[in-house]
């Protein structure tokens, strides 16, 4: 039964970083073409809602699933999208800032727009990828 976990956990795992980079591809085109849709046919709240939660919880269940299995490939995944997941957040957060920061004329007062799930979201990007520096560690 564990080399079943191991391929149900690295296929999980495998289809959360699929969702990842589309979701990072379809805002990347749709951010440089200046259009409300990149190549799919989605407003960025349903692809937030579809690609970007989908590969977290993925990314979860693939670290349930495989707690007690053996797997490098999981490893890597969980490092890999956690990364990915916390710093596309951090610097679309940063670029966000800095766009709204420019936009602001000289006699009113910069105003931060700060929302809590976007740290809530870096916050789980690296948590994700913590699991699987947790799994690193609990090998040795």
């Amino acid at each position: 039964m564990s080399n079943g976990k191991k391929i149900l956990s690295e296929i999980l795992a495998s289809a959360a970083l699929i969702l990842l980079v589309t979701y990072i591809l379809d805002a990347n085109i749709s951010m440089s073409n200046n259009v409300e849709e990149g190549f799919l046919p989605l407003s960025a709240e349903e692809l937030g809602m579809i690609f970007w939660t989908g590969s977290i919880i993925l990314f979860l269940i693939s670290f349930i699933i495989g707690l007690k299995v053996s797997s490098k490939v999981l490893t890597g995944m969980l490092l890999i999208g956690g990364g990915i997941l916390g710093t596309t957040m951090l610097f679309s957060f940063i670029i966000t800032q800095a766009e709204h920061n420019a936009i602001v004329t000289a006699s009113s007062q910069p105003e931060q727009i700060v929302q809590p799930r976007v740290f809530g979201m870096i916050a789980t990007g690296y948590l994700i990828m913590g699991f699987g520096i947790l799994r690193i560690i609990r090998k040795r």
